[in-house]
């Protein structure tokens, strides 16, 4: 009997430890995130695969894909039959007005065809071989080495007239000084310089100018890499006759352009004017395997999750309706606003995804993931970092974690065919140059955050192939995405409280670090305090306060009026001004502690600064023709000298006919003191003071009277 008790204690005892042996590494994750439950988490991370996903950039960088071309309408197809198989609702292809022409190339060949006959590059070996906007022609000239091809000195005692010329040059000068102001037949182009050298058999993607400004025609231009174009220019050097070569392209132009958007639906149950939108674009060159095949991959591996998982009732049907948009790059949303300007009311908030699949163990890459533009605070910056930090955490090596026996990570997210790398994810300031960039326009008003690895030497060439993604972090990057959208299309009252005190109190840390950035204006080092200087520190820590109530109001979305969450948010918000004159209080002492002055100054304006807080801009009504003149300020057009660039979209975009230029700049300069010179750069109020008096010229906005 005793010898049967104690084998029944070992049998325990021995099952107890198979146990803690196989559930060890699930207590070890217990870390979590407040947006979802294990639960939750863990039937999106079970589903979601970037080996499925991989499969569909397999497919979609066999297409050249320009806006308006016959590859970009092939890829549009392919998507739309993959989310309609996927069994999301009211797919279509919507047929768009295009700012542009198309272009698309049928054959495209370059031989050398004396001393002897060598094929150079063909459009059929690789795509990006022929210069966008090339024409059709079928030349044997000369070919001429000019260097650079960029000045008039490269072309100093060289004929180029009815010759064909080598360059290393930009495309678009070199189409300058030797077709248009020499006559020559068109330009052979190869990587001289930078990522070139680096990478010799790198082939970018080139483009030549459809006509110069006095609108004569542009000719033809083949791109190389440098190995291939130091190979003529050697072949040039060392022949004493002259090399010649033949040129054969069949191109084509499609005028008027088009574009297209794919659109699907999951529909929610109760609320249809909250929707959240993921995009992605499919236009870009051949390859284009991260940018942005992965993007759009994601969202069909997106789509196809939810849908499983509800169809299996795994999932309820959410409580707001999910759209997926694939897209022509800024230029969808664009058209799509403009004749849908009722539109902008449906959406709550939009996921992209852009170059979000790059093996980052090429490279030195970091997955970047854009927060909100300042002018634009809401709840989507605290979802966007807690899950993404969460995950960051999960798949990271942590020097004193116990991950469990043979697993890399506490909470490891790896496809069957991808890395075992960790996740190398940052949450930065907002940036734009991606499709988000239009949503949180002023305009449109819609946060939106973007996936966007960087730095990338492989963008916009022959490199960015199947061979530089990796389906771990594909996998990751479609997670915290889906994380991200899950959680903002499921969110009802009861979970609200949760919302608002993650950013509540991410907001007091937030201002917590504007207060010590505050503080480092007023003195640094030796360097005394000035009254400036105190001005410049206040208005910083005042323009973190008016963010952070803004970002707590963006919650009121999901509160029923005068309900109990209603209250608790209001009182938050008092909390919050009420910590805003305590940390008022903290700089003011502090002021006084380095000053020795018994009490900070009182601050006044300057003759200038009176002039500009009674200038107020309003955006002018009409959402098509802002739009249509947007691009004179912040698209690439008119410029402000030393300005960055996404200032000036934050200047116009803080334009709400209640702001004065000088509450612009009050809130510009803060948001680019918090992000850093070295990132934004400086703003000064001339700087603010242009770039609106140059939207005024624009048309996009007025004074109020």
């Amino acid at each position: 009997m005793k010898a049967h008790i104690t084998k029944r204690i070992f049998c325990r005892y021995l099952a107890l430890l198979i146990v803690l042996i196989f559930v060890s590494p699930l207590l070890v994750k217990s870390q979590q995130t407040p947006f979802l439950s294990d639960e939750e988490y863990r039937l999106l991370a079970n589903e979601i695969s970037g080996d499925i996903a991989y499969e569909h950039i397999r497919l979609l960088t066999q297409w050249h894909r320009p806006g308006s071309s016959p590859g970009y309408h092939q890829a549009a197809l392919y998507i739309k039959e993959k989310a309609e198989e996927y069994g999301l609702q009211d797919v279509k292809l919507i047929k768009q007005e295009y700012r542009g022409r198309g272009w698309f190339v049928k054959k495209g060949e370059l031989w050398v065809l004396e001393p002897e006959e060598v094929k150079v590059t063909s459009y059929a070996e690789c795509a990006l071989a022929v210069c966008s906007n090339s024409r059709s022609d079928d030349v044997t000239a000369e070919l001429v080495d000019v260097g650079n091809g960029n000045s008039d000195d490269d072309y100093k005692d060289i004929d180029v007239a009815g010759k064909i010329v080598l360059a290393s040059g930009s495309p678009y000068t070199v189409m300058n000084q030797a077709v248009w102001k020499r006559e020559a037949l068109g330009i052979v182009v190869y990587n001289g310089r930078g990522r070139g050298i680096d990478y010799p058999d790198q082939i970018p993607w080139s483009s030549i100018p459809y006509e110069s400004r006095d609108k004569k025609p542009g000719t033809f231009g083949f791109s190389l890499s440098y190995r291939q174009g130091m190979k003529l220019k050697d072949l040039l050097a060392n022949n004493e006759k002259p090399v010649k070569v033949g040129a054969v392209l069949d191109t084509e132009f499609i005028e008027p352009g088009w574009q297209e958007m794919v659109e699907g639906i999951i529909p929610g149950s109760q609320i249809h004017d909250q929707d959240i939108v993921f995009t992605a674009h499919i236009q870009e060159e051949k390859f284009s395997a991260n940018d942005d095949a992965t993007g759009c991959a994601n969202g069909l591996e997106i789509a196809r999750t939810f849908v499983r998982l509800i169809k299996e009732g795994k999932m309820k049907p959410p409580v707001r309706d999910i759209r997926f948009w694939w897209v022509d790059e800024i230029s969808s949303e664009w058209q799509y606003f403009a004749d849908h300007p009722e539109e902008r009311s449906q959406f709550l908030a939009n996921v992209n995804q852009d170059m979000a699949g790059a093996d980052l163990r090429y490279g030195g890459r970091t997955q970047n993931i854009c927060l909100p533009p300042y002018s634009l605070p809401s709840f989507l910056s605290d979802v966007t970092q807690g899950i993404i930090e969460f995950m960051v955490k999960g798949n990271t090596d942590q020097l004193a974690a116990q991950t469990g026996s043979g697993e890399p990570f506490t909470r490891p997210v790896l496809s069957l065919l991808g890395s075992r790398e960790p996740y190398r994810a940052a949450v930065i300031p907002f940036h734009g140059n991606t499709d988000h960039m239009l949503f949180t326009a002023s305009i449109i008003g819609i946060p939106g955050i973007s996936f966007t690895n960087w730095p990338d030497d492989y963008i916009h060439s022959s490199d960015d192939d199947l061979w530089n993604v990796d389906r771990t972090q594909l996998q990751r990057n479609a997670l915290a995405a889906a994380a991200i959208m899950y959680y903002l299309a499921y969110l009802d009252e009861p979970r609200v409280p949760t919302l608002i005190a993650e950013v509540y109190g991410s907001g007091i840390s937030r201002i917590g670090r504007e207060l010590k950035l505050a503080m480092g204006m007023i003195h640094k080092g030796e360097a005394p305090a000035t009254k400036e200087a105190y001005k410049k520190a206040s208005n910083q820590l005042r323009q973190a306060f008016l963010r952070e109530e803004k970002a707590l109001e963006s919650i009121s979305v999901f509160v029923p009026a005068n309900s109990p969450v209603s209250k608790l948010l209001q009182s938050y918000k008092i909390k919050l001004m009420k910590i805003m004159r305590e940390y008022q209080a903290d700089l003011d002492q502090y002021y006084c502690s380095v000053t020795g002055e018994k009490k900070p100054p009182t601050l006044t304006l300057s003759p200038k600064e009176k002039e500009l807080s009674t200038k107020v801009p309003e955006p002018i009504p009409s959402v098509k023709d802002y739009l249509d003149k947007y691009i004179a300020i912040v698209m690439g057009g008119v410029g402000v000298r030393g300005l960055h660039g996404l200032m000036s979209y934050e200047i116009v975009n803080f334009v709400d006919a209640k702001n004065s230029y000088l509450d612009i700049f009050n809130a510009v300069s803060a948001e680019a003191l918090s992000a850093g010179e070295f990132y934004y750069g400086k703003v000064t109020l001339e700087m603010v003071e242009e770039c609106l008096n140059k939207a005024l010229e624009a048309g996009i906005i007025t004074l109020s009277q």
